[in-house]
């Protein structure tokens, strides 16, 4: 039995890293640069567009799920190739991995169950982070954008020939996002179709806020190079005030982490090590009310820290 489960163990730790190796592969070239997407014809345009918005080769038992369409917004926001049901795959696999682990450390238990868990759920964690980091890297980047577009409207250039100067001369991952909306007028979609179908892939406010005045600045009129140079400055100015309330809370914000972290990695340290000095807390109903209520508590803490230092 050992023996299988062995084998077992392995063969999902061998299925876990091709799958990770696939990924990674796939979105990074052969001397580790990432891939930037090719568009030299219409077909690798519509492939691209393609993969974006349809997702094809899904099975109809997995397609039929509401969240699906949700975490397929999630993978695409996070620039990762992925459909929703290969994302599920791979968390599978993380957590079977985990379980096997845990199974062959600890038997079947409650330790089972909660590397399980934590398997399924590191990929999620992954995406949230990737997914956050790329919206800040393209908020940030938002206003150099919008000040290339005034730029070349300056110039004499329309909405849609200045979307080839963010394209030109801005970096990922706006660049990235801005050549599709470009590639998407040159198909024959209309500019407005283009910039919100961007914003549906980013999820950014500031974007969402920035087609809102193109759109309605090209709907009425008005010195829209204008209005989108004070637009920028007023991002920045706002991102500059958020910058100083961060470093301000930032001593507040550490101490609710460490205080949070402090506890969990005490009692995890107690029983990995001194298994029978901490087992009555998990075999004693006080003990669990001791837990749940520290647990509250810690959770509580959290919160109203939390509150007091949010940025809206």
């Amino acid at each position: 039995m050992s023996t299988f489960i062995i084998l077992v163990s392995v063969a999902a730790a061998i299925g876990v890293g091709l799958v990770v190796f696939g990924i990674v592969r796939s979105q990074t070239s052969g001397h580790g640069e990432p891939v930037r997407a090719s568009y030299r014809t219409l077909t690798d345009v519509r492939e691209q567009l393609r993969r974006r918005f349809e997702p094809t080769g899904t099975p109809v038992w997995i397609a039929s799920e509401q969240r699906s369409s949700r975490l397929q917004r999630e993978l695409v926001s996070a620039d990762i190739e992925l459909r929703p049901y290969e994302f599920r795959i791979i968390q599978l696999a993380f957590a079977l991995l985990l379980a096997v682990l845990g199974l062959l450390r600890f038997g079947i238990g409650l330790e089972f169950l909660a590397l399980a868990l934590i398997g399924y759920v590191l990929p999620a964690l992954y995406l949230r982070n990737r997914r956050g980091s790329r919206l800040r890297q393209f908020d940030a980047a938002l206003p150099r954008a919008m000040e290339l577009i005034a730029n070349s409207m300056k110039a004499g250039q329309s909405v849609a020939q200045s979307l080839a100067a963010v394209t030109d001369n801005a970096a990922p991952p706006v660049s990235d996002e801005f050549s599709l909306a470009r590639r998407e007028v040159e198909l024959g979609a209309s500019v407005d179709s283009a910039l919100n179908n961007m914003v549906k892939r980013i999820g950014s406010n500031d974007l969402r806020l920035m087609v809102m005045v193109i759109t309605i600045q090209r709907s009425v009129g008005g010195d829209l190079p204008a209005i989108l140079i004070t637009l920028a400055d007023t991002m920045r100015q706002r991102e500059e005030m958020r910058a100083e309330i961060l470093a301000a809370t930032a001593q507040s914000r550490a101490t609710a982490l460490i205080i949070t972290l402090l506890p969990i990695a005490a009692a995890l340290l107690l029983y990995f090590l001194v298994q029978d000095y901490f087992r009555p807390m998990l075999v004693n109903p006080i003990g669990w009310f001791m837990l749940a209520l520290a647990a509250f508590l810690l959770f509580i803490g959290n919160l109203i820290i939390r509150r007091l230092t949010a940025i809206t």
